[in-house]
């Protein structure tokens, strides 16, 4: 099964690695790229989105809803991580996997190296902690109630429940708490790719999370409460 790739990229500083991985790993995948004529003129995509850079909500949203004309599923890729030669085929394997489980699934994340702990390459689920040696859990699909969506698959069934919040941070918590509150389970698969870490939407936590309050509190009061008044 053919699954496209959609990014969305503000500025293409990590984009050539990536595309090039694709172009080298999993040549036969489409590729659907959103971001300013400026940059995304620049490449041999399939698909190219032009606009001007709202939000990382928003712009996702713009691409996954162009993609999914075309697919019944889409892999969402950050345009700062890089494929290894296995990270496409063991992902759509995963999914496969818990669709033969009958699940109702929401996001199957790939793992990485620079990205939150439940999907941390080194992270062990047993004891909650990060280690440095590989250990028997790694080759295993693990489920996560929030995943960060920097290569992971998505199927039309749950995006169309719900979609991105218009959000740069938090975007990916909020979804996937909308989701699993219509029923939907998220996994991490046993793919890896490797993660530069927040070029698309900044380093400025402070900032970013300034940005995101006022929208979660009017929104999601209650996980508000959970996130900023702990």
């Amino acid at each position: 099964m053919i699954c496209p790739i959609v990014i969305s990229t503000v500025n293409g500083k990590g984009l050539p690695v990536l595309l090039e991985s694709i172009k080298q790993y999993a040549p036969e995948v489409p590729i659907y790229l959103r971001g300013p004529s400026s940059v995304v003129d620049k490449y041999d995509v399939d698909v190219k989105i032009f606009g001007a850079v709202n939000n990382f909500g928003d712009d996702y949203n713009s691409v996954i809803d162009c993609a999914m004309k075309d697919y019944d599923s889409v892999i969402v890729a950050n345009d700062d991580i890089v494929l290894t030669p296995s990270s496409y085929r063991l992902l759509m394997d995963d999914v496969e996997i818990i669709k033969s489980l009958d699940r109702k699934m929401g996001w199957v994340a790939s793992r990485s190296d620079s990205v939150r702990q439940v999907q941390n390459i080194r992270y062990n689920p047993d004891e909650d902690v990060i280690q440095w040696n590989r250990f028997a859990s790694e080759g295993s699909i693990r489920p996560a109630s929030i995943i960060a969506p920097i290569f992971a698959w998505i199927g039309s069934g749950a995006w169309r429940v719900s979609k991105f919040p218009p959000l740069n941070w938090y975007s990916d918590d909020v979804h996937c708490l909308d989701l699993a509150r219509a029923g939907f389970e998220h996994y991490v698969s046993v793919s890896y790719v490797h993660h530069v870490g927040s070029q698309t939407v900044g380093n400025d936590i402070d900032k970013l999370n300034a940005q995101a309050r006022p929208w979660i509190e009017a929104n999601r009061p209650e996980y508000a409460r959970d996130w900023f008044e702990t």
